[in-house]
Formats: C-alpha cells, sequence, structure tokens
C-alpha cells in the first residue's frame, strides 16, 4: 500500500513538471491526504497527529467528532501501533517502511472493533522552519475480510442451523481424541442417533419447525454432557463420548440419550412428538479408525431401526459380515448379469383334477461359477435394492416370452414382476414390446405381482394392471396370506388369480388350522370370481386334499422341478407320447 513519503514524491514531482518550482505547497498534501481511500496520519516526535485522511477520522472517530490532527496518537491508537511509531522515530531509518501487521482498532464506539493492517515509514518534513522527523501511518480495514475468511472456516467445521460440528470435523476430532497411545488405551465410543417420524414434522408444519427441532435436539444432546455432536444429515447425529464404559453402562446412556431426545418439542405454540434410535460401538470393539467407528455405529442404528419404537443396538461383527456379503451380492450380481450367468427355469402348473399342464411359471436361475446356485431369496431382494431388478427382469420377461412362444404346445406363461419395476419403468409397454416380439398371445401370459405392491401407491399400480387386462394379460396374486392382505380391497383389484403361498400347503394334510385358511380363501375366490393356484406341493395327499377343497390348479415338486426351455419341450413330447401309447 502507498505511504505518504511516496505520496509526497509523487506530488513534487507532479509539481515540479507542472510549474518549475520545487515544492508543493503544504495545502495541496493535506488535500491528497484527505481524498485517500486509505487510513493516513502524520505524526510528530511528540505523538501529535499533524495530517489525518479523512478515513482515519471515520474509522477512529464516532460521527461528528471533528478530526484527529492535534490529537496524541495515544487517545486514539491501539498500544500495539503505538509502540510501533515509536520504535520507528527511536531508529532513525527513513524510507524503511516496518512490515505489515494487523491490529484491533475501537472504531468510534465501545465494542466496535476493526481489523486492519498497518505500516509505518520514517520520513522528514519542511515546514520552512527546517526539516523534522515525522511518521507515516498508513492503515487499510481488513474486517470483513477477516470475518468472512473466519465465517467460511467455521462453515466448513460447523453446520450452520445447528451449529453442530461437520461430519469433516467429527473425523479430526476423533483422529486427536485418540493420538497417542495413552489416548487409545482410554478409548472411546461413537454413537449415532436418528430422529424418527421427522420428517412428519416438516410435511405438517414447515420446514422453519423442523428446524427448530434440529436445534433443540442438539440442545438436549448437549445439556446431556456430550461436547462433541456432530450432525451427519437431516435428522442424523454423530456424538463421542471418551473413554471404556461398559455394556450396562453404555445401555443406560443411551436410553438416557433417547429419553431426552423423545420429550415434546414446544415449537412457537405448536408441540410435535419424535421418536429417536441410536447405534453405537466403541475402539475395543471397531478399532482406532474414525471411518469404521462411524460405520459400524451406523450399522448398529440400521439394526435399531430395523423394529418399530425407540431403540437402541450395539455393533456387532455379524453386521459387518452381512454388509459385507451384501456388497459382494451386488457386484457378483452386476457381473452375472453382464456375463450371461443366469438361466430360466420353468416350473409347470398341472391341472388337479386332469393332470394336465396348463401352464408354466419362470424362474431365473443364477450359476454363479464359485458360489455354485444362488437361491432366489438372496439375489433378488439385491437387485430389487441396487435398481438391477429392471434390467433382470426386463431380460426374463422377454427370454421367457420368447422361449414359451417357440414350444410345441401351447400353455400360458407366468412371470413375476417386482414392485420396484412398476415404481421405475413402464411395465406395460415392457410387456407389450415382449409379446410383439416373441409373438406370444396376450391371453397365455399371466403377471404375477404379490401384495406389497399395493403399499405405496396402489393408484398408479392398479392403473396399470388394468391396462395389462385390456392387452388380454392376466394378473396373479402371488404368495397370498403371507403379506398385507385385505379382504376390503381384494374384490376392488384387477386380479384374475391368487397363488396360495407354500407355507400353508406344507402342513397339509395333519394342520387343521392351514386347512381352514384354505377353505376360506376357496369359498372368498370363488364368490369374487377368482382362479385359485396352490404353491409347494409336494406329495400326492396334499394334491388330493387341495383337490377335495376345489383347488384346480397346482404347482410344486410333485408335478415336477423347474425345466429349462429345452427340457420343458422334450418333457411334453414325452408325456404326449405316452399318452399315444395308453391310448
Amino acid at each position: 500500500m502507498p505511504n505518504i513519503r511516496q505520496l509526497r514524491t509523487a506530488i513534487r514531482s507532479a509539481w515540479r513538471s507542472m510549474t518549475g518550482t520545487g515544492a508543493a505547497p503544504r495545502d495541496l498534501i493535506e488535500t491528497i491526504l484527505e481524498d485517500n481511500f486509505d487510513g493516513l496520519l502524520v505524526i510528530d516526535e511528540s505523538g501529535q497527529v499533524l495530517a489525518a485522511s479523512r478515513v482515519a477520522d471515520e474509522l477512529l472517530l464516532r460521527p461528528g467528532g471533528g478530526t484527529l490532527v492535534g490529537r496524541r496518537v495515544g487517545q486514539v491508537l491501539p498500544e500495539k501501533i503505538v509502540q510501533t511509531v515509536e520504535q520507528v522515530f527511536s531508529t532513525g531509518r527513513p524510507a524503511e517502511p516496518t512490515p505489515t501487521a494487523p491490529a484491533t482498532l475501537h472504531a468510534g464506539s465501545p465494542g466496535n472493533e476493526l481489523i486492519v493492517l498497518y505500516v509505518v515509514t520514517l520520513s522528514r518534513l519542511d515546514d520552512g522552519s527546517g526539516p523534522r522527523p515525522v511518521v507515516c501511518l498508513t492503515f487499510w480495514n481488513e474486517t470483513e475480510k477477516r470475518r468472512g475468511g473466519e465465517e467460511l472456516a467455521y462453515l466448513a467445521t460447523h453446520d450452520p442451523l445447528t451449529g453442530a460440528y461437520s461430519r469433516s470435523e467429527l473425523i479430526k476430532i476423533v483422529h486427536a481424541t485418540l493420538a497417542g497411545d495413552r489416548r487409545r488405551e482410554a478409548g472411546l465410543t461413537m454413537l449415532v442417533a436418528d430422529l424418527s417420524r421427522f420428517k412428519t414434522v416438516n410435511d405438517a408444519l414447515g420446514h422453519s419447525y423442523g428446524d427448530m427441532v434440529l436445534k433443540q435436539a442438539v440442545s438436549r444432546l448437549r445439556a446431556a454432557g456430550i461436547e462433541t455432536v456432530a450432525r451427519l444429515g437431516s435428522d442424523v447425529f454423530a456424538l463421542i463420548q471418551p473413554g471404556r464404559p461398559s455394556e450396562a453402562e453404555a445401555q443406560s446412556f443411551c436410553r438416557s440419550l433417547i429419553e431426552r431426545l423423545v420429550l415434546p418439542y414446544t415449537l412457537a405454540g405448536h408441540r410435535a412428538i419424535i421418536g429417536a434410535c441410536v447405534g453405537f460401538t466403541h475402539t475395543d470393539r471397531s478399532g482406532y479408525e474414525p471411518e469404521v467407528l462411524l460405520r459400524h455405529a451406523d450399522m448398529a442404528l440400521s439394526a435399531a431401526k430395523a423394529s418399530p419404537g425407540n431403540n437402541f443396538a450395539r455393533f456387532t461383527q455379524h453386521m459387518d459380515d452381512r454388509l459385507k456379503e451384501k456388497q459382494d451380492m451386488e457386484v457378483d450380481l452386476r457381473q452375472a448379469i453382464e456375463r450371461g450367468q443366469f438361466t430360466i427355469t420353468y416350473q409347470p402348473q398341472m391341472a388337479l383334477e386332469s393332470g394336465e399342464l396348463v401352464g408354466v411359471e419362470a424362474l431365473a436361475r443364477w450359476e454363479h461359477p464359485v458360489l455354485g446356485i444362488v437361491a432366489p431369496d438372496k439375489f433378488i431382494p439385491a437387485a430389487e435394492e441396487t435398481g438391477q431388478i429392471i434390467e433382470l427382469g426386463g431380460w426374463v420377461l422377454e427370454t421367457a416370452c420368447r422361449d414359451v412362444a417357440s414350444w410345441p404346445f401351447p400353455t400360458r406363461l407366468a412371470v413375476n414382476v417386482s414392485p420396484i419395476q412398476f415404481e421405475l419403468v413402464d411395465v406395460v409397454s415392457e410387456v407389450r414390446a415382449a409379446l410383439r416380439s416373441s409373438g406370444l398371445p396376450a391371453h397365455r401370459l399371466d403377471i404375477e405381482i404379490t401384495e406389497g405392491i399395493f403399499m405405496s401407491n396402489a393408484g398408479f399400480v392398479t392403473e396399470a394392471l388394468q391396462r395389462l387386462r385390456d392387452l388380454g394379460v392376466g394378473i396373479a396374486l402371488d404368495d397370498f396370506g403371507t403379506g398385507y392382505s385385505s379382504l376390503s380391497y381384494l374384490g376392488r383389484l384387477p386380479v384374475d388369480k391368487i397363488k396360495i403361498d407354500r407355507s400353508f400347503v406344507r402342513s397339509l394334510p395333519g394342520d387343521a388350522e392351514a386347512g381352514a385358511i384354505i377353505r376360506a380363501v376357496m369359498t372368498l375366490s370363488e364368490t369374487l370370481n377368482k382362479v385359485v393356484i396352490a404353491e409347494g406341493i409336494e406329495n400326492a395327499d396334499q394334491a388330493w386334499m387341495l383337490r377335495m377343497m376345489g383347488c384346480r390348479i397346482g404347482q410344486g415338486y410333485h408335478f415336477g422341478r423347474p425345466r429349462s426351455s429345452a427340457e420343458m419341450a422334450r418333457w411334453f413330447s414325452d408325456a404326449v407320447t405316452r399318452r399315444s401309447l395308453a391310448g
């Protein structure tokens, strides 16, 4: 920044070039000082201010406080700057400005502080009575810049809404807490808390009230004696407690946290009731890496949230093993789709009265190169969670339609469609395309759905199912009796067939309760004009009893295990041959 000496030199040079004389008038220098954008003070050896810029007056005096000229620097400048001025006078070395340094000024009124950078330079002033030493103090306001930097630094380490630490700062704190052998020996407990039903507050009252809940929640956590509280997400917080609590102590602490968090929240005339779950781990179980501690506590939180109510759970190694197994499954599943490891088998559906084949259900089969055959109850949930069910389900539908259309005998095909497919893709368009490309008539295709499909968006799903029926496609409700069945809406659903779950069939013929349930389903289905298919028939006694109850179609190992497309074609041909020979 320019100092008074440089200004004077520039002024004199300009004056000399214009007038040919050697000195600029004193009032001209004062005018330039007055108009300068920095704070400028010219100070003599006695500490008196000889000249001051307008900016200096505005920064150091109250409005209407006059001018700094004639005042002592000790009255208007902080001790740090006064000492620098005195030191420069004592050294007597002109034209060597001090290094730029920060200082705090009490500007104008008490409590109004400014952060400035300043530099002091020794010069000489000739006012007609001979040259004398003066000091030029130049300073400029860095308050906004510094405070802006401090605010950015705060936002980088804290949540701006609640004042809780950020996730990255939490990691640093854990590192610092566990630095050194002694601190590691002391140990640490990591907890992750989630506010359940928080979204209801936002939806019912608005986000401003939700913000109040979050602020109060952090205050309650701190009131519990927790110094380190970090906000990880919308309504998820991480906490650390130094030490190695016993199992009983940790559980007691979690209960007390939940009790604090679930107390009613008073929100500007409203009251909100929310729930809370907590997961925790400690260094003895999860080691000393902050990311691992946080991940394990989050796994425990997921376990706590799996049960209804306000719960807590401790991390166990089984949780980590299960997660790794799940992650491996997701990777293997993607590779299986890409490498063509999936095939389709077909399970026969037989008329219980005549023993004739009336249809087949397409079943996806995965043969893993290392694990062998992977059960559908293992890979289907993983495919649904990752969205890979879209690609897999589309491939099964298209391939099964093509296979069945190529067989030398007409039969119905049943294909399972996941609720995720209905959510993410246009199932009706995919079915129409599969029928068109394969040549399979629509009336020979059944789409099988589960009861849970109606839980999220029943209206949308019902409309899609009706459009499928309009194409001529049948709709079968799979696993009936194991999900969210409601007799009140069953009659209104666009469903043609009901499949009784194998869990009811398995205990026949000895289980009277299972038999009563199946007879009730048969009566209901007959009233609603629905066809019933019994799954999981494994012996002749079960088939006979179901036939006596009025069930028309059965499926299970009693009629044969699932077969490939080629095996199905041979099996049917062999059956035709046997009938011809018998006739």
